[in-house]
């Protein structure tokens, strides 16, 4: 036996084979690494965003009756200020993006 022939032999089959595990190792990183910025991600977002933000303003629950829009929520409060400053509160509290409100959708008002 000579010293030269001590390298490692595979037949097709095994080359084939050592191809697979090593893609199979790759994926197995790549998903592990996918999964760990996913996770990550989540849990900064929950962090980031607090579960009720407090803008200064007491507010009460009120549910959209059929055709009111925020106008009509805010001047059937009946508070001594203009319905304009009343509507913005209204957004201002629960974050609405759109001045669309569906009926039986529940608002925050502020009180008087």
């Amino acid at each position: 036996m000579s010293a030269q022939n001590t390298g490692l032999r595979l037949t097709t089959r095994g080359r084939q084979a050592v191809r697979l595990l090593r893609t199979l190792l790759i994926a197995l990183v790549v998903i592990g690494g996918a999964l760990l910025l996913a996770t990550q991600s989540f849990s900064a977002a929950a962090v980031a965003e607090p579960e009720s933000e407090s803008i200064g303003i007491e507010a009460d629950a009120v549910v959209v009756g059929e055709g009111e829009s925020l106008w009509t929520v805010a001047s059937s409060l009946g508070l001594d200020r203009d319905t304009r400053d009343v509507v913005a509160d209204i957004v201002d509290i629960n974050h609405l993006t759109t001045p669309t409100v569906h009926p039986g959708q529940t608002l925050d008002v502020p009180v008087r």
